[in-house]
């Protein structure tokens, strides 16, 4: 049974359940059939005793809460009766797939666990690159003019952060393994660069500069001198890697017209020095800088919270908040907000009190992540990532202990 609740997370964390189910291979959405089916068979496999420790966990906790306010504040929601009933639906899947994929890391050997990994990283990389250079199969007419690629993430914003955070998630398991630790880092890079996803972009350069500066340890070694000393290692990878881009660009762009046109070559000239950076992009439109302001006002003129699913109704708001903490704040109150900063910080905590630096990286990237983008607990690849990150945690205390590390 481990291997068929590993190739259901592996499905899970790639999105190849989606895309199999857009292209008629599955005929049932993955929500209705494939998640009830590993929540069923990881029943089958493990009692509730083995795991039901982890209902005291921070993340545990915290996902409650926010199920517990999507279903409180659904009384008085103006939204639509659809939308409601979907993110409380959407909160008890994150619930229960974060406990249960948690507890299949911590349980299994840690061979099992690095091949699952590996082949979400592998299968989700590997579709962006067949989608770059060949094609997949475009079963609308939206993904056929895309011109930036996404694999069978389909957004290119999603394949980027899926495969930073699985690549990360991986480096943690493999670290002591230099052959590996690099080609996985080499595979992230290229990967992500080729969505030119700018948030991608942006964590891949603080997943460098942080791992640089720890030398790459999965152990927090950070002190003046190695701080110091990674400085000029620093300078010489970016620098190193930014010659090679403009001395391939000219190649890229006769081989790969994507990255001379539309928003691919606006982000290509950028990179280049060739334009300058337009931090909203979208304008009046809907861009995140305007979006900040106007959710960020009405958060101010309503800080106990609009009602669950308020920022996704169209009838209120033509775009959702792209930001996690205004999502919370506008959706859930003022109450929500404060628990979840009260979770990250209690995660950073976590991070070092039990030297875990990669960890701690994760946390950083996901503060990062929760200001471009207001879904970050309803993307499966997360919630398995955090599972990943969770267990190394618990499993180690478990270990050596008789309790979890509990928030208190």
């Amino acid at each position: 049974m481990k291997y068929v609740l590993g190739g259901l997370i592996i499905l899970f964390a790639s999105y190849s359940d989606i895309f199999l189910y857009r292209i008629g291979i599955i005929p049932v959405p993955p929500a209705e059939f494939l998640l009830p089916l590993f929540m069923g068979v990881f029943l089958l496999k493990y009692s509730i005793k083995d795991f039901i420790d982890l209902f005291r966990s921070h993340s545990f906790k915290l996902f409650l809460s926010i199920l517990i306010f999507s279903i409180t504040y659904a009384a008085f929601s103006q939204a639509s009766s659809e939308i409601i009933t979907q993110k409380i639906v959407l909160n008890t899947f994150t619930l229960l797939l974060y406990t249960f994929v948690v507890h299949y890391f911590r349980a299994e050997d840690k061979k099992t666990v690095i091949i699952v990994v590996s082949l979400c990283l592998a299968v989700l990389a590997g579709s962006m690159l067949y989608d770059f250079f060949i094609g997949l199969p475009k079963y609308n007419l939206r993904l056929s003019q895309n011109v930036r690629k996404g694999g069978f993430a389909e957004n290119p914003n999603g394949a980027a952060s899926g495969i930073k955070f699985l690549a990360l998630g991986l480096l943690v398991l493999i670290n002591k393994n230099k052959k590996l630790r690099y080609f996985t880092i080499a595979v992230m890079v290229i990967t992500v660069f080729l969505t030119l996803s700018r948030s991608g972009m942006v964590s891949i350069v603080l997943i460098l500069i942080f791992g640089t500066m720890n030398n790459w340890s999965s152990k927090i070694k950070l002190d003046p001198k190695t701080v110091f000393l990674s400085f000029f290692k620093i300078i010489a990878l970016f620098s190193i890697i930014y010659i090679s881009l403009l001395s391939f660009s000219e190649v890229i762009r006769e081989n790969f017209p994507q990255f001379s046109r539309g928003a691919a070559g606006q982000r290509m000239d950028m990179l280049l020095g060739k334009s300058e950076l337009k931090i909203d992009e979208g304008g009046t439109s809907g861009g995140r800088g305007v979006l900040l302001v106007e959710f960020f006002i009405d958060f101010l003129d309503h800080p106990m919270g609009r009602g669950t699913g308020y920022s996704s109704d169209k009838n209120f708001n033509n775009l959702n908040s792209h930001n996690y903490f205004l999502y919370l704040g506008i959706n859930f109150g003022l109450l929500s907000l404060l628990i979840y900063l009260y979770y990250i910080g209690y995660s950073v905590k976590l991070s070092l009190k039990y030297d875990q630096f990669y960890y701690l990286i994760f946390v950083v990237l996901m503060i990062f992540e929760g200001f471009v983008s207001h879904n970050i607990w309803h993307t499966r690849t997360l919630i398995i990532c955090l599972a990943l990150f969770d267990s190394q945690i618990y499993r180690k205390f478990t270990d050596n202990q008789n309790e979890l590390p509990i928030a208190q």
